[in-house]
């Protein structure tokens, strides 16, 4: 079942333009400015069924964001940001992207102390132009999450995420949504390890070189893929070579990450991520993807 939010988006829309314009009268609205560079070795990055199609590259991102907290009551705490970023892809240029966007998270703590359980609500929209146009538009995001601190170094969260993207074209308009589960374990002052997994449900964007897609549109891959390949929005994009296409099809992922995160100064982090993702659509095709990053995170 696909979890769609299109008729949530005007509510969601004017509950984040009022929060940040709230946040943004506030004279200490940059009193959380944050900075991030990221380099990634993406294997299939195309997420590409087909072994020997499979496209892999360098993918660079950087952004900078601003935000504001509010104490509602000694319970409830509000929290707004506005954030700049781009994505850049030398060796597939028409993935390169520009976007902006705000978020808002309430957070409701039960008790006190640091081990007092905290539960948050959070939405998100989000503008991005890429170059290759067809994969612009507007992503609108929410979600909720419980986290608890068991001791002083050890805290779990739980939670799920909705996210739709409203698209330029129909292959890159998806709507999905997932269940997360993560641990953090503070191995020393300056030493941070995280672990975590998630499943997700709903559309994704697959792509396709030219010779595998016209077997699976003309029979030459079974009765089972031409019914259904045949019905699925597509079109010729060129991403990752002449002739290339990008499909939307039903699925589910399963994804694991591990994080090493050393304090290189008070306000300086160096993140090291391995992400898995294993891709199963709606007749059992398999596409997996690893992530290997390294990001540089910086708290003026």
């Amino acid at each position: 079942m696909i979890f769609r939010v299109r008729s949530l988006a005007p509510a969601a829309v004017g509950l984040l333009c009022a929060t940040l314009a709230g946040a943004a009268e506030s004279t200490d609205f940059l009193q959380n400015l944050r900075s991030q560079a990221t380099v990634t070795w993406a294997e299939n990055l195309s997420r590409t069924s087909a072994l020997p199609n499979q496209k892999s590259a360098r993918v660079f991102a950087a952004d900078v964001s601003a935000g504001h907290d509010r104490q509602l009551s000694s319970e409830w705490l509000l929290q707004s940001e506005a954030e700049l970023g781009g994505t850049w892809v030398p060796q597939f240029d028409g993935l390169d992207t520009f976007d902006a966007g705000v978020q808002a998270t309430l957070r409701r703590k039960f008790g006190l102390g640091a081990l007092a359980p905290v539960l948050q609500f959070n939405a998100g929209l989000t503008g991005a132009a890429s170059r290759e146009r067809g994969r612009s538009g507007w992503k609108l995001e929410g979600g909720v999450r419980l986290a608890k601190r068991f001791t002083e170094t050890w805290r779990v969260a739980a939670g799920m995420d909705w996210e739709e993207f409203f698209a330029r074209d129909k292959p890159f308009d998806v709507a999905n949504h997932r269940a997360v589960i993560e641990t953090t374990w503070d191995i020393t002052d300056r030493w941070q390890l995280n672990l975590g997994g998630a499943r997700l449900w709903g559309q994704l964007t697959a792509n396709a070189a030219p010779g595998v897609w016209a077997q699976a549109i003309g029979g030459g891959l079974g009765p089972l893929i031409f019914d259904t390949y045949n019905r699925l929005a597509w079109e010729t994009t060129n991403t990752y070579g002449p002739g290339w296409v990008a499909y939307r099809i039903n699925g589910h992922a399963d994804m694991w990450w591990i994080e090493l995160t050393p304090a290189l100064t008070e306000k300086t982090s160096l993140a090291l991520r391995y992400e898995f993702v294993k891709v199963i659509n709606e007749i059992d095709i398999r596409y997996d993807s690893a992530f290997w990053s390294l990001s540089v995170v910086h708290q003026f």
